[in-house]
């Protein structure tokens, strides 16, 4: 996804099966609130003590398939 799409709306199924979407104002927010807690010591943290060191990859691909690069917190 890039900034020339932003007027589009995106849909997604969540694992229970319910479908989400979000527009313009909510995917800059998930944006953000992705950014922040890659890029975070205490984001980073919490992400793969939630969901393993893999699920911090998954955010990781996730944003940067919004348009975001992430550099990895050390």
């Amino acid at each position: 996804m890039n900034e020339r799409n932003e007027d589009f709306e995106v849909s997604f199924t969540a694992e229970t099966g319910e479908l989400y979407s979000l527009d313009k104002k909510e995917r800059l927010l998930v944006r953000e609130v992705l950014r922040l807690g890659l890029t975070t010591p205490a984001g980073k943290k919490a992400l793969e003590e939630r969901f393993s060191k893999e699920g911090f990859k998954i955010a990781v691909n996730l944003l940067e398939q919004m348009g975001v690069r992430v550099t990895k917190p050390k």
